[in-house]
């Protein structure tokens, strides 16, 4: 009941419980904007919304939310959240096993769960935290890596997009993925237009912007600044489509974002620019993944703060072009070889 990378970093834990008991029904209970992202998950059975905002004006939302979920008689039921809201589901859900984590109120866990797991957000990676109520379930834990499913009607509609931009089928290209939650967690939109033309002049491949409908100002700013008309196709997709659209790019490069988790959990390879957020807790892992981060002595400044009281040289724009165009590089390396001996 959090973001959408929240969200893509629980999958693990989903493979650790079907790994150990392949019979068991699981359901997930997400907020109602980031449920999309689950479509189609061959491990998951349903994804249930919750809707915050009518939960906040229609005080007998939550209440048949809970009836719905005790009528499937749930043997257990896992808090990864730890809100009072997940605590309410969780004590109410009829469940005989309740999991959560330790937040130091101490009646509330006592009076929510029949296991509690220490607090270690954010001194552990994301997932291995999550995959802590595995270890106290004595599953085993074959792959910590996340993992999406691409539905194939967002794929043909991706296809569709593509063409009409005027990209033949099976041809590469790089999705930049220039927004944020912030815009101190940004990397400078210049240098993405930089990097963009760096890309189309040495690589001759085709750039992508992509982004929700918050993203436009930037992925257009980035879009005037380049020299090399790039394809612009921020707000043009829905979750499902930008995740198909990550899966055919031979390379991702965004902040720290949704779509940096996307594209680990579809295998593609990605360059993920990290400030304000400690990237020991949320990177992507997988070898074919690069993480740059700004170290700063003031990190992490987590998600309340607004703005940055030093401005915007500071941080992000400490990370540098050449850093991140060396990872570039890097990541296209095996498309630069297939197109040699083609």
């Amino acid at each position: 009941m959090r973001y959408i990378g929240d969200v893509i970093l629980v999958t693990p834990l989903i493979a650790a419980l079907k790994e150990r008991l392949p019979g068991a029904q699981i359901d997930v209970l997400v907020n109602h904007n980031t449920a999309a992202i689950l479509s189609g998950h061959s491990m998951i059975r349903r994804v249930l919304g919750f809707d915050v905002e009518k939960s906040r004006k229609q005080p007998m939302y939550i209440f048949r939310l809970i009836q719905g979920i005790r009528r499937r008689r749930y043997d257990l039921v896992i808090d990864l959240t730890g809100s009072d809201r997940a605590a309410a589901v969780t004590r109410f859900s009829g469940a005989p096993l309740r999991i959560g984590y330790s937040r130091l109120r101490k009646l509330r866990e006592k009076l929510v769960y029949t296991q509690v797991i220490p607090y270690h957000l954010g001194s552990l990676h994301t997932v291995d935290y999550h995959l802590k109520a595995a270890e106290v379930l004595h599953l085993p834990v074959k792959d910590r890596h996340p993992s999406l499913a691409v539905m194939p009607a967002s794929r043909q509609a991706v296809e569709q997009k593509l063409s009409a931009a005027g990209i033949v089928p099976d041809a590469p290209f790089v999705v930049i993925h220039p927004g944020a939650r912030r815009w101190y967690k940004s990397w400078p939109p210049e240098r993405y237009a930089r990097l963009g033309d760096r890309i189309i002049d040495e690589r001759t491949i085709p750039v992508i912007l992509s982004g929700g409908p918050g993203d436009q100002d930037i992925c257009r700013k980035i879009e005037l600044e380049m020299i090399h008309p790039p394809i612009n196709l921020s707000g043009r997709l829905n979750l499902t489509e930008l995740t198909a659209l990550i899966q055919k790019s031979a390379c991702l490069i965004g902040n720290d974002s949704a779509p940096i988790h996307i594209a680990t959990a579809v295998g593609t390879p990605v360059i993920a620019l990290f400030g304000p957020t400690l990237s020991s807790a949320w990177a992507p892992r997988r070898p074919s993944d690069t993480v740059i981060a700004a170290e700063y002595p003031c990190r992490p400044c987590g998600h309340a703060r607004s703005d940055c009281p030093l401005g915007e040289e500071y941080c992000m724009a400490g990370i540098s072009f050449d850093s991140v165009w060396e990872a570039v590089k890097k990541a296209l390396e095996p498309l630069s070889a297939a197109m040699e001996r083609m």
